[in-house]
């Protein structure tokens, strides 16, 4: 079966152009899965890229099996159209700004949200999301950060444990 799938562009007479669909994907997550995000763009991405998934399924190139781009072109665009899923998925789930994920909607980090991964799985021909714990920072590696940029990140009562693990005097002055 894998190997029909992956010879299947080749024996395809008339199909999609593989650039193109790589170019439509390109322009859907630049343009709505981009630095700036919003729920309704996210939502607009999905279905986009749905029917970016139909169009890979009938992609076809020509030429033989040796250096041939176009193939495998065509053999990578499944899964780049099923990462682009994955990030738009988590995006939209992901209702917070943090680090390089900003929501326009959601403009502030949760602090609820430090403390899960969201962790994208295909399940049969569906992506889907599951949210797993963040393990908590060994103290070993909790010393080596300063505490003023772990208060940008951390829950309050993280940092009480930080503050008796380090000795800091803020465990001090909270008391």
């Amino acid at each position: 079966v894998a190997v029909d799938n992956a010879l299947a562009p080749l024996s395809r007479d008339t199909g999609e152009n593989p650039y193109a669909i790589q170019q439509d994907l390109q322009t859907v997550m630049g343009d709505l899965v981009g630095i700036i995000r919003r729920r309704s763009e996210l939502e607009e991405a999905l279905n986009r890229l749905a029917e970016l998934r139909e169009r890979v399924a009938k992609v076809s190139v020509s030429g033989g099996r040796r250096y041939n781009p176009g193939w495998h072109l065509a053999l990578d665009l499944r899964n780049m159209v099923l990462v682009s899923e994955c990030t738009a998925r988590a995006a939209l789930e992901r209702e917070e700004s943090r680090g390089g994920h900003t929501r326009e909607d959601f403009p502030t980090m949760r602090p609820e949200w430090r403390r899960i991964n969201l962790v994208c799985m295909l399940d049969g021909d569906r992506v889907r999301l599951e949210r797993k714990p963040v393990p908590k920072m060994p103290p070993e590696l909790l010393r080596l950060f300063d505490r003023d940029e772990l208060a940008k990140y951390l829950t309050d009562e993280e940092l009480v444990e930080y503050d008796a693990l380090t000795d800091q005097p803020h465990a001090k002055e909270a008391e």
